[in-house]
């Protein structure tokens, strides 16, 4: 008893930032006995094992834990104790730098080492598991690097256990192509030690681990980064470098990039394409998984919804959807505050698969619907949840009419019937003149989730994306677990193509799985769309990066995509102010959550911005914190920071 004490002591300690786990072990003689200890017992080794998959990131908790979400252009979150509301308005400096896993993912990397090292004393073990385990910190290791990599840029690459008392002085930054090379090296060694099955969705006990497709997205995820312009050819990095003048960043550009990520999004849909029987790995649409016909809508709803099902990746056993839940429903019951900018509503196709900006695409800025939407079959309570008739009711707002099934699925707007609520609870969710059975959503001035609310939307808007409805925050009745998406199959697609499109604009490919994911989200294809499009790079790029932007919304792409294409900075003159959709500097938009009385005030339904953000070129990176810069002098530190 007292040695798992002893044990179980030292791993909390570790999971301390290093130095604390540093100054502990400093003070106990017998830490290499109590280490020793772990390794005679298969429940302890495997205790480390998990302890170094412990790192891993919540991005279910936006609103505190991860800022990838409230801090792009598709997000606000309300409370300013938050992270990302300081991160938003430039309230930042390497003093303070508010999300900070640096030592964490470090830990996290040594202890890969230390397991790599030790799990061959445990003689509890077989060898198969030993080779398992070990494949497994191997893909933990990249992924952590991967980790830093997209927050910070060129880490400090350490490649072997290191000494708790280690000289850092030593350890300048690596260039970022080395970097790269390691992840994806790291990748591959664990896809190719043949320990790995191509999916654990056979074997549901080892689900959330790591297996040969997690392997090969992340590799596709690093070579697509690897490839964009913030680091191909960027010449505001010409002055990063080390101490000793070693260049962190070549800034020349490269074509053969864009192809090396090409390759590695299509090793995934081969992997995906080539899966033997009873390992489904293809996009997730309803009709395939129990319902009788194909609907858009609970295909892309569901995909977030159903447990570990055929799109999904790679994933975490970690999540806290019960506290994403009650922040997003709104009052009563919930707490109302993280809210969908307009730009994303505004991104959002119509049901016909154009631009709400195209003059042909029937979208109406204003007035309130006549006719409902043509999906929307059946005017019954009972169908909010089940998904069967989905769209806009009649006398709903013309902005949000006819829009596809991705909009329906992600976005809460101002009368809209609340879905995760029971049938028997919606007239708590309306106001004394409200109160019909529906419950739609007030989120005009003086409504129940309005701005007299305590806490309330800044943008007019609430979250829906991932939400049960079948979910009843009122009454603290919350859907079962599921885990967290890392990766899911649609984000290769996606990727795939980005690539093709920057060295073969022409290829076939580009249209055969461009055409799967409007197919799945109930669009016709872009290029019949827009016909005019097909073949031509700048003009095929930017609808890529407007279906990903949707696709992916509310997913932690978006702050990554809008970076690594040195989007952020830039200001889309294009379009109006109110309509611009991209740039992270200046006005962002919502409605006017100052105005209205009721669902038929139409000042409320006016864009207003709700914040003036702040983004300069620094801040493409995060800041290394002072008290790493303090610890290790051979590192400089990012550029403008």
């Amino acid at each position: 008893m007292k040695t798992k004490i002893a044990i179980y002591i030292y791993f909390a300690f570790c999971l301390l930032p290093l130095a604390s786990c540093s100054d502990f072990l400093d003070k106990m003689p017998d830490d290499q006995k109590t280490m020793d200890m772990v390794w005679k017992s298969r429940k302890e080794t495997e205790a480390y094992l998990y302890n170094v998959y412990a790192k891993l990131p919540n991005e279910h908790a936006i609103w505190n834990a991860v800022p990838w979400i409230g801090a792009s252009d598709e997000m606000d979150i309300v409370w300013e104790r938050y992270m990302t509301a300081s991160i938003n308005v430039g309230n930042w400096s390497p003093a303070n730098v508010l999300y900070d896993p640096w030592s964490d993912y470090y830990q996290a990397i040594r202890s890969s080492f230390v397991f790599e090292n030790n799990v061959d004393k445990c003689f509890e073990l077989t060898d198969a598991l030993k080779k398992q385990y070990k494949a497994e910190v191997k893909f933990l290791r990249g992924y952590y690097y991967w980790r830093l990599l997209q927050q910070y840029g060129p880490f400090v690459l350490i490649e072997e256990e290191t000494k708790f008392d280690e000289d850092w002085n030593k350890f300048p930054r690596t260039p970022y192509e080395t970097c790269v090379a390691y992840i994806c090296r790291m990748m591959d060694e664990a896809k190719d030690s043949g320990a790995l099955p191509l999916t654990w969705k056979v074997d549901q006990k080892w689900l959330g681990k790591a297996d040969q497709m997690a392997c090969l997205a992340v590799k596709s995820q690093v070579l697509l980064m690897a490839a964009s312009p913030q680091w191909n050819g960027n010449q505001d990095y010409i002055s990063f470098k080390n101490h000793d003048g070693t260049p962190l960043a070549n800034t020349t550009y490269d074509e053969n990039k864009w192809r090396d990520a090409a390759d590695a999004a299509k090793a995934v849909i081969t992997a995906a394409e080539s899966a033997p029987k009873g390992h489904s790995i293809k996009l997730y649409m309803n009709n395939e998984n129990g319902d009788p016909t194909f609907n858009p809508y609970k295909s892309v709803r569901d995909l977030h919804l159903v447990k570990w099902n055929s799109e999904v990746l790679w994933a975490t056993t970690k999540g806290d959807i019960d506290g994403l839940e009650k922040h997003v429903t709104p009052r009563p019951g919930g707490w109302n505050g993280v809210g969908p900018t307009q730009r994303i509503v505004d991104a959002f196709y119509m049901a016909n698969g154009k631009t709400i900006d195209d003059p042909t695409s029937g979208y109406q800025e204003v007035g309130f619907a006549s006719v409902a939407h043509p999906k929307w079959e059946n005017d019954n309570i009972d169908e909010i949840q089940s998904g069967n008739s989905w769209g806009h009711r009649i006398g709903e707002w013309n902005m949000y009419a006819n829009r596809e099934a991705r909009f329906y699925a992600s976005i809460l707007y101002n009368g809209r019937p609340l879905p995760q609520v029971s049938k028997e609870d919606r007239d708590m969710y309306s106001s004394s003149k409200n109160k019909n059975g529906w419950g739609r959503t007030e989120l005009y001035a003086t409504g129940l989730s309005g701005s007299g609310a305590s806490d309330h939307t800044n943008t007019g808007y609430l979250l829906l994306k991932f939400i049960n409805p079948n979910s009843n925050p009122y009454r603290n009745q919350f859907s079962a677990w599921r885990q967290h998406t890392y990766i899911r199959l649609a984000e290769i697609y996606l990727n795939y193509i980005e690539s093709l499109n920057e060295y073969d604009p022409g290829n076939s490919d580009i249209e055969k799985y461009w055409n799967m994911l409007r197919n799945r989200a109930g669009l016709p294809s872009i290029f019949s769309t827009y016909p005019t499009i097909k073949g031509d790079k700048d003009k095929q790029r930017e609808y890529i990066v407007r279906e990903r932007q949707v696709e992916l919304c509310f997913e932690s792409d978006r702050y990554f995509t809008t970076r690594r294409r040195l989007l952020s900075d830039k200001i889309d003159t294009k379009r109006p102010e109110a309509r611009r959709m991209y740039g992270d500097a200046g006005p962002i938009y919502g409605m006017n959550i100052m105005a209205g009385a009721d669902f038929n005030s139409t000042d409320f339904y006016t864009r207003t911005p709700f914040e003036t953000r702040v983004f300069t070129k620094k801040m493409y990176l995060f800041p290394i914190s002072q008290n790493e810069m303090d610890r290790n002098r051979s590192m400089v530190q990012n550029p403008g920071w």
